[in-house]
C-alpha cells in the first residue's frame, strides 16, 4: 500500500505539473518568436504555471484523485465520501511545505499501516477499492 500511496502521488505531481508545463512552454515561444518586446512577461507566464499547478495539486483528492483511481485506491472522508475541495487542500497543503512535507510524512515512511499525521487530523484515509 505504502508504494501505492508514493506513486499515486508522483503521479499526481506529473499530472499537475505536465499541462502546466506545457502550456507554459508554448506561450513563452509565442512571446518569444512573435512578441520581442513582451519578453519580459516571460517570468510572470512560468509564475502563473508554477502558481496553476500547485492548485491542481492541492485539489487532487477532491474528487478521490486521478492517480488514486488509477492505482485502485482512495481518499475518503470521515462521510465515506471523497474529501471534497476544501478537506483536499488541508490534506495536501502541508506537501508543499518544505519540511512540513518530512514530519508529515515520516510517520508513512516508517511504517505502512499508520496515517500521515494530516490525515489524522482531517479525518481523511486512504484505503484500497474492493
Amino acid at each position: 500500500m505504502r508504494r501505492a500511496r508514493l506513486l499515486a502521488l508522483f503521479l499526481d505531481v506529473l499530472v499537475a505539473a505536465v499541462p502546466a508545463d506545457l502550456a507554459a512552454l508554448a506561450l513563452t515561444g509565442a512571446v518569444w518568436r512573435f512578441l520581442p518586446g513582451q519578453r519580459a512577461a516571460v517570468p510572470a507566464i512560468w509564475a502563473a504555471a508554477g502558481v496553476a499547478a500547485g492548485i491542481v495539486f492541492l485539489l487532487r483528492d477532491a474528487g478521490g484523485g486521478r492517480a488514486r483511481r488509477w492505482l485502485a485506491i482512495q481518499a475518503v472522508g470521515r462521510d465515506g465520501l471523497p474529501p471534497g475541495p476544501w478537506g483536499s487542500i488541508r490534506r495536501n497543503f502541508p506537501l508543499i511545505v518544505p519540511f512540513w512535507n518530512l514530519y508529515d510524512a515520516w510517520p508513512l515512511l516508517r511504517d505502512e499501516t499508520v496515517e500521515r499525521r494530516t490525515d489524522r487530523r482531517t479525518g481523511i484515509r486512504i484505503s484500497r477499492i474492493t
